[in-house]
């Protein structure tokens, strides 16, 4: 039985995805598949390339601590689905907007955020790898913003795809490859398991995204439109969770994508939230593998004669 794993996005909360990885190991599981969305491409490629989950927690740790400044720098645009909290992040966007770049047009870009620090940061976790080199076949999806369509990558080097799979769309600038412009992938695909569909029996989903949690004072115009994007968005999440054969999540609503400075409270989480569902997840696998096994046994010419 061939098993994919898809790795959903969101920001800080993706070092979950470690914790659980290290409870998979301990099952003594083949992934044969691995695919990203965002972050989830990060700590997917990682995986693909070390197949060794405190590998990457300790490249990752690293990283992230020698970026410390720059990564903490994103922590003003990150907010969680709390509608005051998106009034706040609004408000400070607009200011940020207003102070750097409206003031003076000459400096108006497609982007809050310089990349070049960032550029940096992937290429010292990804160096000048790529997706040949992955010991577990890896893809990461992206959004190209030309065909308005989700696209899949799985060849060249794995730093800009996984930046691009990270470009989260108006903070950093999108990536240019051939025709396409590329920015993050949650945009379409917060759970890339349909790529997963046709290469394996089972797929396992690791989902980030918040549950959806109803307001509970709807007082003018800002809440209507952050809340009916809230829908929008919650609708695009439960698609793509509907291919994945089980699925863990991070039930946490609190944590925002920018807190970055809880890794390792994040990686925890995950190690918790996998242990206890591991015995759902191997009676989960062992009924695949039956229906699996009585598919193949009937499709014998024996059986097709009678």
């Amino acid at each position: 039985m061939k098993i994919g794993l898809a790795l959903g996005g969101g920001g800080a909360r993706g070092f979950f995805h470690i914790g659980v990885l290290k409870v998979l190991e301990t099952l003594n599981l083949k992934i044969n598949f691995i695919s990203g969305t965002s972050i989830g491409a990060l700590i997917g490629a990682l995986y693909s390339l070390y197949r060794d989950s405190h590998q990457v927690q300790l490249k990752t740790l690293e990283v992230l601590a020698k970026h410390r400044k720059n990564i903490d720098a994103l922590k003003i645009y990150s907010s969680s689905f709390n509608v005051e909290e998106k009034k706040i992040f609004l408000e400070r966007s607009f200011n940020f907007v207003k102070k750097f770049y409206l003031w003076n047009l000459r400096r108006v870009r497609p982007f809050l955020v310089h990349p070049k620090p960032f550029l940096k940061f992937f290429n010292d976790l990804f160096g000048t790898t790529t997706f040949e080199d992955c010991k577990i076949p890896f893809s990461c999806s992206a959004v190209d913003l030309i065909r308005g369509s989700a696209v899949f990558l799985d060849k060249g080097p794995l730093d800009k795809a996984v930046m691009a799979s990270c470009s989260i769309p108006g903070v950093f600038p999108p990536l240019r490859t051939g025709n396409k412009l590329l920015v993050d992938g949650g945009v379409l695909m917060p759970l890339p398991s349909v790529f997963l569909k046709d290469k394996v029996d089972f797929i396992l989903g690791i989902n980030l995204q918040p549950l959806w949690v109803a307001p509970v004072n709807i007082k003018n115009a800002i809440d209507i439109m952050f809340i009916t994007d809230c829908i929008r968005y919650r609708k695009i999440i439960e698609d793509t969770l509907e291919n994945a054969d089980f699925l863990i999540s991070l039930e946490n609503s609190s944590f925002t994508w920018g807190d970055f400075d809880k890794a390792e409270e994040f990686i925890k989480l995950g190690e918790k939230e996998m242990l206890s569902r591991k015995d759902d997840l191997i009676k989960a696998l062992n009924n695949v593998s039956k229906t699996i096994f009585r598919k193949r046994f009937f499709s014998f010419p024996f059986f097709k004669r009678g």
